[in-house]
């Protein structure tokens, strides 16, 4: 069963009969999770650095057969944030071995649905990432985000995030 996509426009508000949740996908979420997966493509490509990040580090079309590949695979975790039981959030983070055979989790999307920003969807998400990561015994979790992304930056270090990395680019063409 697919989960229902929230009406654009909602959810705004929130009371206490509202919840907010995430929860695992399963095979019944693919078209939900690819949609939501190419909203949040839709919105990288205009920042700063979006365009080449979708083109080189993205998930490739057919999404719903690359969300079918990976909902079971035990090497990743593939969410859908919740509110009131509309599917407003996607959240796929995958276990990477390093040189010295510890693990690091690495978020690939965090994704939710503008209007739902403002109600604790993200929070869900990223807390639920971070748990599935500790109880693996993960040595961190990484996360990217765009230059220029001040809000997506100021939530992750608000959860404890420090920056590690950054990539520089020179265009070609």
């Amino acid at each position: 069963m697919t989960a229902p996509r929230r009406e654009p426009g909602k959810p705004e508000a929130h009371d206490d009969k509202m919840n907010v949740g995430a929860r695992v996908a399963t095979e019944g979420d693919v078209r939900t999770l690819a949609e939501l997966y190419r909203a949040s493509r839709e919105a990288l490509v205009s920042e700063r650095g979006g365009s080449v990040h979708v083109l080189n580090e993205a998930f490739a079309e057919p999404l719903e057969a690359q969300f079918e590949a990976i909902v079971h695979d035990d090497r990743w975790l593939v969410l859908v944030g919740t509110f009131d039981d509309l599917a407003v959030g996607v959240a796929v983070a995958r276990l990477d071995e390093m040189s010295d055979s510890s693990h690091l989790a690495t978020v690939e999307v965090l994704y939710v649905d503008p209007p739902a920003r403002e109600v604790g969807a993200g929070e869900k998400l990223l807390a639920t990432v971070i748990d599935w990561a500790a109880r693996r015994g993960t040595t961190g979790v990484d996360v990217r985000v765009l230059p220029g992304m001040r809000a997506s930056k100021s939530f992750l270090e608000g959860s404890g995030f420090v920056a590690r990395l950054l990539v520089m680019h020179r265009q070609l063409k």
